[in-house]
């Protein structure tokens, strides 16, 4: 282990002393995640700024190129992967359509829906960001090693299956 603090190092030294009565360990473990998260998510917030990308759209295009060619799908299958409302999933659909990083089509076989697909402009804006997000995530973790890393992986998997009632 590291003989550096970080923030919720000292926090917890204060919290420890004054409440001898609560267990503050969960309280560092949230602490932690929610500090990482902010940090991730202020960096990739930067990346998507200089490629005119917003989560949301980045979220959407991975929702559809997940599923290898041709890169389509409904409306509803990407929201519930974005865990948007259909009116919210329309709105950010209609965004990136004018931004021509997707179309949309009637579903010929479904006349009330319609069958989103990818553009090559937001594939090469998806391909663009989505390597140098995994560089990110990499230079967070620098310093942590591969077995470490799954240890982590691991124990965050499970606490999400612990608290997660969508699957």
């Amino acid at each position: 282990m590291s003989d550096q603090e970080d923030r919720l190092d000292r926090l917890s030294r204060a919290w420890a002393k004054n409440r001898t009565d609560m267990d503050i360990t969960p309280w560092q473990v949230w602490g932690r995640i929610t500090r990482i998260n902010d940090i991730f998510l202020a960096r990739l917030s930067k990346l998507l700024n200089q490629h005119g990308l917003n989560y949301t759209e980045l979220q959407t295009l991975g929702a559809l190129i997940v599923g290898g060619p041709p890169y389509e799908a409904k409306p509803n299958a990407i929201s519930r992967h974005n865990l948007l409302t259909s009116g919210g999933m329309t709105n950010v659909l209609t965004r990136m359509e004018k931004k021509g990083l997707i179309s949309r089509r009637k579903d010929d076989n479904d006349r009330r829906s319609v069958i989103v697909s990818v553009t090559q402009q937001g594939l090469d804006a998806f391909e663009a960001v989505i390597v140098k997000e995994n560089q990110i995530e990499h230079r967070l973790l620098d310093g942590i090693g591969k077995e470490d890393r799954e240890t982590v992986a691991t124990v965050l998997r499970q606490i999400l299956l612990n608290i997660d009632d969508e699957d």
